[in-house]
């Protein structure tokens, strides 16, 4: 049985870096960034400097796409309210058991669940252990068995882990432009007869603010189009993603979202150029279609 308890270390980042410095880059860890009551709040695998990255990711300029929006979001929020990142070193394995490395990975996010499967982990998928131990007929078998993952297209793959870190979204709203081509339509309210907005309507503009670190606030102007960056440590297929895939919201929820009133289109020549704009009403509904604890959590508000 794993023991989960135990690590080799935990402390802050000044003690962390003098901890590392004795291991040097010949070796391979598993780790855990660490909320303030001190649960983990992200688990990875790497060498050297890894485990600090993350913070520098979050911090860095707006205008910039992060790897995992709801991790640097986490790190962010932690900042602002006057907290330190602790560090965990888990595990240590040498360079020539990387293998082991990444199934301990998987064991720690398995334990311990991602936020979209009621645990606390912010990580997109659950690890690369089970792919990197197989052979290429159990990989295909594997990986036809995780919604939303299709080595035939990485693109899509980047967009649906996104959207499905989000939990509850039963279709896919968001697509890669570079799949939607000549279909992308002007945005124009839906002619179906809808009533009430559902919890998918506020993902769907939560999910694009969420990647283009906005707030959600009167005057937010959402951006139809926006970039998605794959999270290396997340990504489950043998094969590397696309260093960054064009996301939009695709035409049947564009219309549902102006159709429900929950925002006001920003018309553009290009349908890709279009934005939603919110008022302080649409906000504060979309707030609450997705959960104000949810939005706090994905530094929504």
């Amino acid at each position: 049985m794993l023991d989960f308890e135990q690590p080799e270390f935990e402390g802050d980042e000044d003690e962390t870096r003098a901890y590392l410095n004795t291991l040097g880059h010949k070796h391979f860890y598993t780790y855990a960034l660490l909320g303030p009551d001190l649960s983990p709040f992200y688990i990875g695998k790497g060498k050297g400097r890894r485990v600090f990255e993350h913070r520098l990711e979050a911090m860095r300029g707006t205008n910039l796409p992060t790897t995992n929006p709801f991790k640097c979001a986490s790190i962010r929020k932690m900042i602002r309210d006057g907290f330190s990142l602790r560090y965990r070193i888990d595990r240590v394995f040498p360079l020539e058991s990387q293998l082991d490395c990444l199934l301990r990975e998987e064991a720690l996010i398995a334990r311990y669940r991602r936020r979209s499967e009621g645990g606390c982990l912010t990580n997109l998928a659950p690890g690369l252990g089970s792919l990197a131990s197989s052979d290429p007929f159990s990989k295909t078998r594997h990986t036809a068995t995780l919604a939303g993952v299709s080595a035939e297209r990485p693109e899509r793959t980047v967009v649906n882990l996104f959207l499905k870190s989000l939990g509850g979204v039963d279709s896919v709203p968001i697509k890669p432009l570079s799949e939607f081509g000549t279909r992308l339509a002007p945005a124009y309210p839906s002619p179906k007869p809808l009533k009430t907005p559902s919890r998918r309507n506020g993902l769907t503009l939560a999910a694009a603010a969420i990647a283009q670190r906005l707030t959600l606030r009167a005057g937010t102007v959402i951006r139809r189009a926006f970039e998605l960056v794959p999270d290396m440590d997340s990504w489950p297929l043998p094969d590397p993603p696309p260093p960054s895939v064009l996301a939009v919201i695709e035409n049947g929820a564009a219309s549902d979202l102006l159709k429900l009133g929950l925002c006001t289109l920003v018309p553009a020549p290009q349908p890709v150029d279009e934005g939603f704009v919110l008022d302080a009403t649409q906000a504060t509904t979309v707030i609450d279609l997705i959960g104000r604890r949810q939005a706090a959590m994905w530094d929504l508000v």
